[in-house]
């Protein structure tokens, strides 16, 4: 059978944010060797590439940007070739993925709406102009996800990404070849290997091969081939893989059936008004994908390796575990629950996040109103979706979600980060949700909830907590000494009474019935 390659969408879809620095091919080309200038070794430690992408290089990064830069490629090898970095990162590895910097997502979408001639959808509304989802401003980060249907928006990227690696797939080869602006004379298999952080490949849709080399048996066999003949082959055998990253009808989040041993996809699109319970309730997921979903509450209990939402607008989303990146882009007042090892948030409005880090989160491009607290899910199984993704809860990281690493567009006051201030929120950027507002949220589950496993909270956050159950105890045993049946009777009437008009005034009610 003929072998075939495709993209791995998600090294754009996590890899490539936006920074101050437009990259063009000549830009990374010049920083590339205005770094090389400074060292050649090939392993390049973090506080190295910290200093010198700072200060040597041309164009240089604020000192948040290389941070951010830095660990969003460490964890994008790790999670692609599931190897552990230890000390520092190939040179290759960081060429290849600033590379991928020059493909930028919104200058596709600026382009497909220059080239519509359509009325910007964002202007039927009164709160357009400050909506990421809705900006009518063509030169601003925040250009309309939603100016598209879910569909057709899944089609113009695929067909985006897939013609800007055709298009670039010789600068990828020289930089896999450490010659970033000049053609080598031959490219070897272990150079090529580089590669599989974009590429993937096999006879199938499914990945299995160990090397991308092997997707070219004559490289394979003969370690070396010119570099002319292997770009004619990658650009005759690639394709976009429309089964683990369909663009197609997938409203409900119906998840297509998965080969055993397969890469298990689900895609979570177009939802509106409704509550999306993963089903069934466990297992690994590779690549967990929501987008333009409105006014929905999403709930997924089992781990992934790679979390992406894109052009959601008021929406919930409980996900107890990500191995690798969980990155949101493009969303405006959601709230989003997760323990993930590296969280990013780009161009999002007015939205919160409840985070369990490893790695302190990243916020950038046109990204402001962003509330920041502690991992609040509560959920039976959530100690075997940490556990699957090596993520369990440790005190080590209990603060991490609050030192952020700020690098948004227009605020150079708080590039490196200001800490945000729960009594005073001052940064525009961010700021911290209040102990006494932090409420844990529960997972939906069927019969008898197991043992739960405890929050890890900051002291501050425990303590609010604590005094609200000892308040509830309170409560309950006052109500206990109530001795009148005709006033615990009227007592209990008026507090469903209350109750029901509380899930009416909020929307719960319609999020019980969707679980029913």
């Amino acid at each position: 059978m003929n072998r075939l390659l495709w993209i791995r969408s998600e090294a754009f879809d996590h890899g490539v944010f936006n920074t101050s620095v437009r990259w063009t091919v000549p830009k990374v080309q010049d920083f590339l060797a205005s770094f090389r200038e400074t060292i050649s070794a090939q392993s390049i430690a973090r506080e190295t590439w910290v200093e010198i992408a700072t200060t040597r290089c041309k164009p240089t990064l604020s000192e948040a940007e290389a941070t951010a830069y830095w660990h969003v490629f460490v964890v994008l090898q790790q999670a692609i070739f599931k190897q552990k970095v230890d000390g520092g990162l190939d040179f290759r590895v960081i060429s290849l993925l600033l590379m991928c910097q020059v493909f930028s997502p919104h200058r596709v979408r600026t382009d497909q709406f220059a080239m519509s001639g359509e009325m910007w959808p964002g202007l039927e509304r009164a709160t357009a102009v400050s909506s990421p989802r809705h900006s009518p401003r063509g030169t601003s980060p925040r250009v309309g996800v939603s100016a598209q249907t879910s569909i057709q928006r899944g089609r113009d990227a695929s067909t985006a990404m897939l013609a800007f690696v055709r298009q670039h797939v010789g600068y990828f080869l020289q930089v896999a070849c450490a010659s970033p602006t000049a053609e080598p004379a031959a490219v070897s298999s272990e150079e090529f290997d580089i590669l599989g952080l974009l590429l993937c490949g096999d006879t199938a849709m499914q990945p299995s091969l160990k090397r991308l080399s092997d997707a070219i048996p004559d490289l394979a066999s003969k370690k070396s081939m010119p570099f002319k003949e292997i770009k004619r082959m990658v650009d005759k055998l690639l394709v976009w893989n429309d089964e683990m990253y369909t663009s197609v009808e997938q409203s409900l989040g119906v998840q297509a059936p998965v080969e055993p041993g397969g890469t298990k996809v689900i895609n979570v699109s177009g939802m509106q008004k409704t509550t999306w319970f993963q089903r069934p309730p466990n297992g690994d997921i590779d690549v967990l994908s929501i987008t333009c979903c409105n006014e929905c509450t999403i709930y997924v209990t089992g781990q992934a390796r790679f979390c992406c939402v894109a052009g959601c607008h008021d929406c919930t989303i409980v996900v107890p575990a990500v191995a690798g990146l969980c990155t949101i882009h493009n969303c405006e007042k959601i709230s989003i629950h997760v323990a993930a090892h590296c969280f990013k948030m780009e161009n999002s409005i007015d939205s919160s996040a409840y985070l369990y880090c490893h790695i302190p989160p990243i916020l950038t491009g046109d990204t402001r109103g962003i509330k920041l607290a502690p991992f609040n899910v509560l959920y039976s199984q959530i100690a075997t979706a940490l556990k699957n993704a090596d993520m369990p809860l440790e005190r080590e990281y209990v603060d991490v979600w609050a030192h952020p690493v700020c690098c948004t567009l227009g605020a150079p006051d708080e590039t490196l980060g200001r800490s945000g201030n729960i009594d005073q929120p001052t940064n525009s950027t961010y700021h911290f949700v209040h102990p006494e507002n932090f409420q844990p949220v529960v997972i939906p589950e069927q019969g008898r909830r197991g043992p739960q496993v405890p929050l890890c909270l900051p002291q501050v956050y425990d303590d609010a907590i604590k005094s609200r159950e000892e308040e509830m105890r309170a409560f309950q045993r006052m109500m206990a000494e109530v001795s009148d049946e005709s006033k615990r009777r009227r007592a209990h009437q008026a507090i469903q009474g209350h109750f029901r008009e509380w899930l009416q005034a909020t929307g719960k009610s319609r999020q019980l019935a969707d679980l029913a």
